[in-house]
């Protein structure tokens, strides 16, 4: 039986510890030290998780480094306009290493041969994309459970969705005369301005009309009315067309979170796209062209 995902708060430091993907993250931290960080890697490895994540600001990456944190990523903006690195320590040895880099990289060179795209290409008018309800909920499950066998987050639960729909997830979804067919949504973090991009999942037979590209076109537009600096989305490393997707639509690669997370059956990289929503105010710089990626890892210059 899988043990319930839970978050852990002790002097100053809140982690969200995820038995279904085998990892901590740190999500919010008053202080930091070696004694503290040394207490949340114990308390990681005596939960039998794999992997301890962190988004640091600036200020505390060389504090990270040395404590055996390596860069896998920075999402530029990420609090209210300030960058934050990516950073992890890996408790098995296991999630070190890509286990299909070659096939990454090859997918990663196609994104930077796309050229970019203002605005996606409408949708037919037989599709409708409206916010989704609690009403929606029970086509949700039907339709993440066709597309994927696992899932990072718990969407085959219709509990979960309920409480993420009233309260932090806004879901967006492409809707036909035979209900629901493609869906996405933007996971919010209103303290500090960002959004995830995430829970992405088009039936099969619908792919290829450029429903997800609205759709996160959709999610763009009602966020960035809302004030948020920047959107972020980490995609399945090995899947072409989201990663495509993004590239076209204006997103930059951030880097790649090696063996992040259980989905698809497994344990997969997800590659890191950001979106400035504030490009008068914040820089747009292409991390692909100022870093390098060495053994699936991001190094900053």
């Amino acid at each position: 039986m899988q043990m319930c995902n839970e978050v852990i708060e002790f002097e100053g430091i809140e982690s969200y510890i995820d038995y279904t993907n085998l990892r901590l993250k740190i999500l919010n931290y008053e202080i930091l030290s070696k004694e503290l960080l040394l207490k949340v890697l114990v308390l990681a490895r005596d939960k039998g998780l794999g992997k301890v994540l962190c988004n640091c600001r600036v200020r505390d990456l060389v504090f990270f480094r040395k404590m055996g944190f390596v860069v896998e990523g920075l999402i530029s903006g990420f609090f209210r306009g300030r960058d934050a690195y990516c950073v992890s320590f890996f408790l098995n040895k296991d999630r070190v290493h890509s286990k299909r880099e070659e096939e990454e990289e090859e997918i990663l060179k196609m994104c930077f041969d796309e050229k970019r795209i203002s605005k996606p290409r409408k949708i037919d008018e037989q599709y409708k994309i409206r916010d989704c309800v609690e009403d929606d909920i029970p086509q949700m499950i039907k339709l993440f459970k066709k597309v994927f066998k696992t899932y990072p987050a718990p969407v085959f639960e219709e509990e979960y969705l309920r409480e993420m729909i009233n309260e932090k997830i806004l879901f967006k979804g492409v809707f036909s005369t035979n209900g629901l067919i493609s869906i996405a949504s933007a996971d919010l973090d209103s303290k500090n301005l960002n959004a995830e991009i995430t829970d992405c999942a088009t039936y099969p037979k619908y792919r290829g009309r450029g429903l997800l590209s609205n759709l996160i076109n959709e999610l763009e537009e009602d966020l960035k009315a809302r004030g948020y600096y920047i959107l972020y989305s980490l995609s399945r490393a090995i899947n072409a067309g989201i990663n495509i997707s993004l590239r076209k639509q204006g997103y930059y690669y951030g880097g790649r979170l090696i063996n992040n997370c259980n989905i698809c059956g497994g344990f997969e990289d997800m590659n890191i796209w950001i979106k400035n929503l504030k490009p008068n105010v914040l820089s747009k710089p292409d991390k692909r062209k100022n870093t390098t990626v060495q053994q699936g890892r991001f190094v900053p210059h």
